[in-house]
């Protein structure tokens, strides 16, 4: 007579749960980049219209306390210009970029004095607007 053993270990590796901690972990991270703000978040003037902007970018933001912050790293108002010519020191000119991060509450002399600095450099200016609804 021969007995069988009856407690066989299964020695296989289940992958279902390790594919299902690997997209649960792909949720959480493409909902994370969708909440990053590249700078400090700021109230934002609304409008009618928005417009994206496409390729590389700089985001200047300037906050209603007056600090500047060049992809968000804070900066003397003197200092932003020559930090933007470093970062677009390999870009071509068509994608040298602009986004003004500019508070509502900031004086609009400060936000044509940025303007003219891009305009000057010859960017191209994109404000950065929260859609009316």
């Amino acid at each position: 007579m021969e007995f069988g053993q009856r407690n066989k270990i299964e020695t296989s590796a289940n992958m279902s749960s390790m594919t299902d901690l690997v997209f649960l972990l792909l949720i959480f991270f493409i909902l994370l980049s969708t909440q990053v703000v590249n700078g400090e978040k700021v109230d934002l003037p609304t409008t009618r219209s928005t417009e994206t902007t496409k390729g590389s970018s700089v985001t200047l933001t300037i906050t209603e306390a007056g600090v500047y912050q060049v992809n968000g790293t804070i900066l003397e108002k003197e200092e932003v210009e020559v930090r933007m010519k470093a970062l677009f020191l390999d870009v071509n000119d068509e994608e040298k970029r602009v986004v003004l991060n500019v508070d509502k509450n900031v004086p609009t002399g400060e936000t044509i004095e940025m303007l003219g600095m891009a305009k000057q450099n010859k960017w191209k200016v994109v404000v950065a607007t929260k859609k009316k609804r």
